[in-house]
């Protein structure tokens, strides 16, 4: 039995998509040339609704999720319950389309946190377990899918700053995606998507070349990443196979949970995967954009003939 707490995650995920869909509303409605598609206007609200689902996750299962804030920090819970409150300010922020430039610097020291302080000793304590070097590579990516948040922001204020930014994420999130599409390759067996050691659901009709097939769609559209002139077009597509992953593949599991533990694991994989895909559309709109900005030297000639 589900108690009402545990649907904590799903209603907050759920909510801030809707209220995110609304806010949103022009830019996926909007036609113009700094957004190759406007599909990639779904990243903040993809990325909010994720915030939001693991921030309820924080206030439901705070003290199991303490267990994994390092002994050696004082007083686990209420950093748990902390977490938990900077993941549903973030959201709120982006939702409402306030301050979102603070929040992004502040996301991505927090994902930059979390790679430091939780997951790197497990790569150093035991670097053979590829789980360890995934997950780092996961978080640093969300990390830098906030880098590129905050770029799309300033880009009118600090065209050049935003430009470089831009160009740090793509290549970030190029490695991220083709190693995480050759992961398929080598662990068929696990679930598609954003590494895991998650069997792929049982109702899934030939797991294996699934996973094959969605291991070389990832590894093309990572390469092509790394092409500047097709690196916004195959960031797009990539987020729309995690968002097709995303629903498709583990939302079904949603409702089949037949117990809390199932019913958490089914809310990461579909939240975990969600925000994988905001962070990549979030980085194909800062692309996009950057590729209108007016370069350095017009800058200058257009601040000296205002002199």
């Amino acid at each position: 039995m589900i108690a009402p707490l545990e649907f904590w995650p799903s209603l907050l995920g759920g909510g801030f998509l809707a209220a995110g869909l609304w806010t949103y509303r022009r830019d996926l409605s909007s036609r113009s040339s700094h957004d190759l598609w406007t599909f990639a206007a779904l990243g903040p609200v993809f990325v909010a609704a994720s915030l939001a689902a693991f921030g309820g996750e924080h206030f439901a299962d705070a003290k199991d999720l303490a267990r994994i804030v390092p002994k050696w920090m004082p007083d686990r819970v209420f950093i748990a319950y902390f977490v938990g409150v900077a993941h549903v300010a973030a959201a709120l922020s982006i939702v409402a389309r306030k301050y979102i430039r603070w929040s992004a610097i502040c996301l991505a020291i927090m994902f930059g946190l979390f790679v430091v302080l939780l997951h790197l000793r497990g790569v150093i304590l035991q670097p053979t377990n590829r789980l360890f070097w995934m997950i780092s590579l996961r978080d640093s990516t969300f990390g830098i899918g906030a880098v590129a948040l905050y770029a799309y922001e300033v880009r009118e204020r600090w065209p050049q700053r935003a430009r470089t930014l831009a160009t740090i994420a793509r290549f970030w999130s190029a490695v991220a995606v083709i190693v995480f599409g050759a992961h398929h390759f080598v662990h068929p067996e696990f679930s598609p998507g954003v590494p895991d050691s998650r069997p792929t659901p049982a109702w899934v009709p030939a797991p294996h070349a699934f996973a094959y097939l969605v291991g070389a769609i990832l590894t093309v559209l990572g390469i092509g990443m790394l092409l500047r002139k097709r690196a916004a077009l195959a960031t797009t597509c990539a987020g729309a196979l995690m968002t097709f992953l995303a629903i498709a593949l583990f939302g079904p599991d949603l409702f089949l949970a037949k117990d809390v533990s199932q019913y958490i694991t089914s809310i990461n994989f579909v939240f975990d995967t969600l925000l994988f895909a905001g962070t990549l559309l979030v980085i194909a709109r800062a692309i996009s954009a950057s590729t209108a900005l007016p370069n350095a030297s017009a800058e200058n000639l257009f601040a000296a003939s205002v002199h």
